[in-house]
């Protein structure tokens, strides 16, 4: 009998340092597939048992109201936290851990089966360039 993975996103998973978050602006590593675009830095840190940390953000000037910045937000979240288990098997795979911030550049609204098609895009693209890196 296989368990299936554990698909929360608890607080040792997210990314919550303003140093780690502007190193992620810093390294200018993203792609982008509209509405989605990630960045992400590699980094040397073992000690935790999780390959990523993540973080979500949407921009203040595209959606002026924190309502509709915190549902799209919370989007986000709910398909990082059910398709993390395929970034986590590939990064395992690879030994590598990395910080990733996911933003929503979207100027339009977007539902959730958009949001999490793009998503899936995104990371199987994050993934072809993150080998090539190799």
């Amino acid at each position: 009998m296989s368990l299936s993975p554990k698909k929360s996103f608890t607080k040792s998973e997210r990314l919550k340092s303003k140093k780690q978050i502007g190193l992620l602006f810093k390294n200018k590593q993203s792609i982008g597939i509209y509405p989605l675009r990630i960045f992400w830095a590699e980094t040397d840190i073992q000690q935790t048992s999780y390959p990523a940390k993540a973080t979500f953000s949407v921009s203040k000037k595209t959606f002026k109201k924190a309502v509709k910045r915190n549902f799209y937000k919370r989007l986000m979240r709910e398909v990082y936290r059910k398709h993390k288990h395929i970034l986590y098997q590939k990064l395992q795979k690879e030994k590598k851990t990395i910080n990733l911030l996911l933003l929503y550049v979207g100027k339009d609204d977007s539902n959730y089966e958009l949001i999490e098609k793009k998503y899936l895009l995104l990371i199987d693209e994050f993934f072809s360039k993150l080998m090539v890196k190799k």
